[in-house]
């Protein structure tokens, strides 16, 4: 268990192959659907695709290695992609910047 009350985080890439097929050109709309799902639920804080669609990365918020493992089997995509991860201590990115008042 964590300092962090059991939530651990992990940074998971994801190597998308260069012969994309329409097979798995199918499945996005479930991945999509499933990435939804997982950020609603607090299991996903971020999800990036290089702009020449290689890599694909994300971070998960997890109380285990195992629970981290179910979750990316579980992608719709993942049987198509080879994939590594590691535990990271922290996350830290901007979403919006404040705004400013002009009064």
């Amino acid at each position: 268990m964590s300092e962090n009350g059991g939530n651990i985080r992990y940074m998971v890439e994801f190597t998308i192959p260069d012969d994309f097929t329409d097979e798995m050109s199918e499945t996005i709309p479930a991945q999509r659907n499933k990435v939804e799902t997982y950020f609603y639920n607090g299991k996903l804080l971020s999800y990036t695709l290089a702009a020449d669609r290689s890599k694909l990365w994300a971070i998960f918020v997890c109380h285990s290695e195992a629970e981290l493992i179910n979750l990316i089997e579980k992608l719709p995509m993942t049987k198509y992609l080879d994939y590594n991860y590691n535990q990271i201590l922290f996350h830290e990115m901007i979403t919006k910047f404040p705004s400013f008042s002009l009064n």
